[in-house]
């Protein structure tokens, strides 16, 4: 089909081209592993141990009116993480938030939260 070798480097740079676009979404939105839907953010480690919660994209995306609250358990007792959506909405625009969580078992723990797409 190509006469030279430019013509066929030719060829493999538009194949390469329209196989990496490939992993554009239809919005130009990348969707590649450094882009994941939800991320699990650890608390400060207070009384030897930390707490974990999942935060998915479209929430800081679209905060919900009420925020969202979770619950998060370890070693034996449980808090509550709660942000409101003005929280959420800060996050959104690139502002990192510090949430601190229900207090249990005589002490709390915080979260850090920031944009991670």
């Amino acid at each position: 089909m190509f006469n030279s070798s430019k013509g066929r480097i030719v060829a493999i740079i538009v194949m390469a081209i329209l196989v990496g676009g490939v992993q554009i979404a239809c919005n130009n939105t990348p969707t590649t592993p450094s882009d994941p839907v939800s991320k699990v953010f650890t608390s400060s480690n207070d009384q030897g141990h930390t707490h974990t919660i999942t935060i998915q994209r479209t929430e800081i995306e679209t905060p919900p009116a009420g925020g969202i609250s979770r619950q998060t358990s370890a070693n034996g007792h449980t808090h509550t993480f709660t942000m409101t959506q003005a929280e959420m909405t800060n996050v959104k625009n690139g502002t990192s938030v510090t949430v601190t969580t229900s207090d249990s078992n005589g002490h709390s723990h915080t979260f850090t939260i920031q944009k991670w797409y």
